[in-house]
């Protein structure tokens, strides 16, 4: 059985760890992956530590089996120049290439929305890498590209989708897929 719930601090290397592994994939051969797990971990923890003093509610999910991390998914309040009014930001969601097609993202996602509409959110935006497979996933439940920009990795220009959607939609079109896993 899969279970949701909130990374402890002890898991978030782990986290970093799978980000790391799917990074080369989201880059789609664009940038090459040069993350440190070191570097990673330290600015994650830095990024969990100081929302409060940004006035921000974030949240580091994970996805395990019998203790074994399966995937990860990661949320804050969504900037005002994303979403006006009431938002969030997904800003990370990586499954281990071994357990995908099981559902692992949509539970991900359904725990992230629900965790979030606890405060009032509405909508989620997500910048997602263009040539990413994983845009094909966000379009298949509804999200529409507002707006395309660059991101520069590794000294790379990578166009970027922005992807906007209504939370409440998006969880309905998650649990109905949801359903085939089961």
């Amino acid at each position: 059985m899969i279970e949701i719930r909130q990374l402890r601090e002890k898991e978030w290397r782990q986290a970093m760890e799978l980000k790391i592994t799917c990074w080369t994939e989201e880059l789609a051969g664009k940038a090459p992956n040069t993350l440190a797990l070191s570097e990673q971990l330290d600015f994650w923890t830095n990024w969990m530590y100081t929302a409060t003093d940004n006035n921000d509610i974030r949240v580091m999910l994970g996805a395990f089996e019998e203790n074994n991390l399966l995937g990860v998914a990661i949320g804050s309040i969504a900037e005002i120049t994303d979403i006006p009014g009431k938002g969030i930001e997904l800003n990370g969601l990586w499954v281990t290439p071994e357990h995908r097609n099981r559902g692992v993202s949509l539970r991900l996602l359904l725990y992230l929305l629900s965790y979030f509409q606890n405060f009032n959110m509405e909508q989620v935006v997500i910048y997602n890498y263009h040539h990413n497979v994983s845009n094909t996933f966000y379009r298949k439940f509804g999200a529409k590209v507002i707006k395309q920009d660059y991101q520069t990795v590794e000294n790379a220009e990578i166009l970027t989708d922005i992807f906007i959607i209504n939370i409440e939609y998006f969880k309905e079109e998650l649990s109905k897929t949801l359903v085939r896993y089961l």
